[in-house]
């Protein structure tokens, strides 16, 4: 992992880590290329020296209800999946103060690869369930305009990115960073700035703005560094804001957020609070907010970090 000096870790972590998992594999991952992955992810998890229990999701309603059952019989949960599938049992394990492993088999993968969990081999990344640690890390949790609570791992993002995230995920013939790059393309055709209001903490900044992303993490959308400081053990949310560009100037920077350096750029903001709130000053059409690449519900939002929320094997 690539966090380093996490303050909550506790130091009586040896003597929880589970005995039993129940690996929870979600076949649709990788835009339904995870099924033709199933044999080789089932052989790997079938090949850990501990008990563990293979089981194959319907849907990510179904994945949530395995892992509570997984969690109420004492089992550690391994989310075997996307950035989607992991925040969602993430989110399960946080409740319950259960330990949730990852074994990436999804498009973005971006908490697997920020906390360094091998992309390409699942025989690595299982062998973690014998010879990981275990550590506590930051969740974020998100409340939407509809009552909806959600926990997220990684970024919660509102406007340009989240229809660009909405486009994203009705296509099925393209994976991982070059589909996020061809839905930013096909977005900056079609999408226009609004009028977004953001609070972090007590500080209020209203812009005309493409896109305001609230980062637990620093990478999301398949490794765009889009807050390169965000911490997970910091207990807080790096909230960017990319404000007044044009099309041409929005095109050009684009590329730097691989890299974290769009930051630089005079029309992106980034700061660091607790709480942050997402709005709508305007009577405009309803925007959603988007977390680990799952749809939330509609602004405004109220957003905010809970520190050392995860245990998570590492």
């Amino acid at each position: 992992m690539k966090e380093q000096g996490a303050d909550n870790e506790s130091p009586d972590l040896p003597e929880r880590w589970p005995e039993r998992w129940t690996a929870v594999i979600n076949p649709e991952a990788g835009r339904g290329r995870g099924r033709q992955r199933v044999p080789a992810l089932a052989d790997a998890l079938a090949a850990v020296d501990r008990d563990v229990r293979i089981l194959m999701s319907a849907d990510l309603d179904d994945a949530v209800a395995i892992a509570r059952t997984a969690l109420d019989e004492g089992r550690g949960i391994v989310a075997c999946g996307g950035d989607g599938t992991v925040s969602a049992l993430a989110g399960v394990a946080a409740d319950g103060d259960g330990v949730l492993a990852v074994v990436p088999s999804g498009s973005g993968n971006d908490l697997a690869r920020h906390m360094g969990i091998p992309l390409d081999n699942f025989v690595s990344a299982c062998a973690r369930l014998t010879a990981g640690s275990i550590t506590r890390i930051d969740l974020g949790r998100a409340e939407t305009a509809d009552g909806r609570r959600t926990w997220f791992t990684t970024v919660a993002n509102a406007g340009f990115d989240g229809e660009a995230n909405r486009w994203a995920n009705t296509v099925q013939s393209v994976s991982g960073t070059p589909l996020y790059v061809l839905a930013v393309l096909r977005t900056l055709a079609v999408y226009r700035p609004q009028r977004l209001r953001v609070t972090v903490d007590d500080d209020v900044h209203e812009t005309t703005g493409w896109l305001v992303a609230v980062a637990n993490c620093p990478n999301y959308a398949g490794g765009m560094n889009i807050a390169p400081d965000a911490s997970l053990v910091d207990g807080a949310l790096d909230t960017c804001v990319v404000g007044r560009l044009s099309r041409a100037d929005f095109l050009r920077t684009f590329p730097k957020v691989f890299d974290g350096t769009h930051v630089a750029h005079p029309a992106v903001t980034v700061r660091r609070g607790k709480r942050v709130t997402v709005e709508l000053p305007e009577d405009v059409d309803a925007t959603d907010l988007w977390a680990s690449g799952e749809r939330v519900g509609p602004l405004p939002a109220h957003l905010e970090s809970v520190p050392g929320a995860l245990r998570i094997v590492t």
